[in-house]
């Protein structure tokens, strides 16, 4: 039985001007995707999910059409419209197609007709409920008892679908925006499975048992889970969209590869495909990727409840998958996987402006047969490539998921997101005296002073009053870091690309230095007479008095140029 399809069905949350927010199909985000702000799904991870299977559309029909809808002269496509072979890298005309398809429909600025003429060309992969081709899952037949180790696969329900609540037999979710009385938490609308199927795909932990056949293998988390996602917004949902859309990939072991969304094959082909090889090299592929196969019984009555069932399927490669652009790096300095990079989430509590060289620079350096290697996000560097197009403010958005910490079952707990505002001219000006550098030592030169110069004030005055609490120096910190954090976000915003670097860094200097030296005196303020008594220590007495000038002469040394502007060596977080 065929029912709810995506393609029709209104159940994408997004935000248009002046209606607020309503529920699209499919087929209406892309028409008109201009008129649409951007997404308002139930959570921001919800969201990154939602928008990566909506780049996945965008990079199968524009890696085989142009933007008037004309097969590329470069590829070959079959009856049904897929692309029969790789283009092979020494066809320069390909990449310039791509390239020029992205410059047309930036200029056009809204999809053509041919995103939902594709669409319609896979309809019946697109019904949420299907005996043969069900949306994002496989049939029953796929993960049949003689197919796996246990006699059923898990079953999940939906309070732990919805990541609003993620409560299970064990744990109950205190704070759930969902009451308990009537099986109310376990009840999902069709338009909310079809958003929680797809975020529960990218964001899922091991907390289930079942996996197909009986040799053990690494199972995937989720691909969102491992990842610190990092989008561009622009100024509605269409910009916003081919922002992110590098039709052509800065890494050229990706250049020409067909486009594989998941809903081009069978569950089954999903299912084999990811046994096959722990690898990805397309990004529709990567951007639909599954972590479970998931059975949903197109016959049932969810009205009383809804859950589904499901089996574990094998991790992707996470050593060096610069498929990946929407991803901060971590480079593996030892460890199993030694001098490679693999995915770097964000970290609870710490705005994405901390992790800025991260965000935009990289680099590969062998100091004292040491190395130090850094690579910033592919999206980075597509912007770098599109930047002389588009000349506008953007936001650069960070979204991960928190998990609990137990690695047997990494249950997901909590989401993280930020967004940082800035020029694009100022982002991609990575030139050795351009924007980029001078703002990354600034921000270096911030978490300096807060990290290292303050925190070391703060410590002084934890031995003095010989307290016990293990919190303290960490929550003045991340006190200090909550005050200047709203200023540092002006600032970088306001940035011009022709201002003057010298004038705006002076001008943060002074404002840092007004923050850190006014929490410090109000500690002064608050000062009780053991601080002024103070301690010994190395025949000396040091007291708050004492910490304070010392603080405020490293302060003056490392922000005001008059007074040397040398900086500590520190590594300070």
């Amino acid at each position: 039985m065929q029912r709810f399809n995506l393609l029709d069905e209104a159940w994408i949350p997004v935000i248009t001007e002046g209606e607020g927010t309503r529920d699209v199909s499919l087929k209406e985000l892309f028409a008109g995707a201009h008129t649409i702000t951007g997404l308002a799904g139930d959570t921001k991870t919800q969201d990154f999910a939602l928008f990566r299977l909506l780049l996945a559309v965008l990079h199968t029909v524009f890696s085989r059409y142009d933007a008037r809808g004309k097969v590329y002269e470069s590829i070959e496509l079959d009856a049904q419209g897929m692309q029969r072979e790789e283009v092979a890298k020494e066809d320069d005309d390909y990449g310039k197609d791509l390239k020029k398809t992205w410059m047309t429909l930036w200029e056009q600025g809204c999809f053509p007709a041919k995103v939902n003429d594709y669409l319609e060309t896979w309809r019946d992969r697109f019904y949420l409920y299907d005996d043969t081709y069900p949306f994002f899952q496989v049939r029953a037949a796929d993960m049949a008892a003689d197919k796996i180790n246990k006699t059923k696969a898990s079953e999940i329900s939906g309070k732990n679908i919805d990541r609003r609540i993620s409560e299970s037999r064990n744990k109950i979710a205190l704070f759930s925006p969902k009451y308990e009385a009537h099986n109310n938490k376990e009840i999902l609308s069709d338009k909310e499975i079809a958003r929680w199927l797809i975020t529960y795909q990218g964001y899922t932990g091991l907390a289930d048992k079942v996996i197909f056949g009986t040799d053990k293998y690494k199972a995937s988390k989720g691909w969102l889970f491992d990842i610190g996602g990092i989008r561009l917004v622009g100024d509605n949902l269409f910009e916003s969209l081919l922002l992110n859309c590098a039709l052509l990939h800065p890494e050229e072991a990706y250049y020409g590869k067909v486009q594989r969304p998941c809903w081009e094959y069978a569950g089954s082909d999903v299912i084999a495909h990811r046994f096959r090889t722990n690898r990805i090299y397309n990004l529709a592929e990567l951007y639909t990727n599954w972590s479970r196969a998931i059975y949903i019984d197109p016959e049932r009555d969810f009205s009383g409840g809804f859950s589904f069932d499901i089996v574990k399927l094998p991790e992707i490669d996470h050593a060096d998958p610069f498929l990946e652009l929407m991803s901060l790096w971590r480079y593996q300095a030892s460890g199993e996987l030694k001098d490679r990079f693999t995915p770097r989430k964000h970290r609870q509590n710490e705005a994405i402006w901390r992790s800025f060289g991260l965000l935009t620079l990289s680099y590969d350096e062998v100091e004292k047969n040491r190395k130090y290697r850094q690579r910033k996000p592919g999206i980075m560097q597509w912007l770098n490539t599109i930047r002389e197009h588009t000349d506008r403010t953007l936001a650069v958005e960070a979204i991960s998921m928190q998990d609990d910490g137990n690695a047997t079952s990494w249950v997901p707990v909590d989401e993280i997101y930020d967004a940082l505002h800035i020029r694009d001219a100022v982002l991609t000006d990575v030139e050795e005296a351009g924007w980029v550098p001078r703002i990354n030592d600034v921000v270096n030169e911030t978490k300096q002073v807060i990290g290292w110069t303050y925190k070391n004030f703060i410590a002084q005055i934890h031995e003095i009053r010989n307290s016990s609490s293990k919190q303290f120096v960490q929550q003045n910190v991340e006190e200090l870091y909550f005050l200047v954090d709203q200023p540092f976000r002006d600032w970088i915003a306001s940035i011009q690309p022709n201002d003057k670097k010298d004038a705006r860094v002076l001008a943060w200097q002074a404002t840092l230095k007004g923050i850190v030296l006014r929490q410090a005196e109000k500690i002064i303020r608050e000062a009780g007479p053991r601080d002024y008594i103070g301690i010994e220590k190395e025949e000396k007495t040091v007291n708050i008095a004492t910490a304070y000038n010392q603080f405020v002469f490293f302060v003056k040394r490392q922000l005001d140029p008059k007074k040397g502007g040398e900086s500590i060596d520190t590594n300070a977080k």
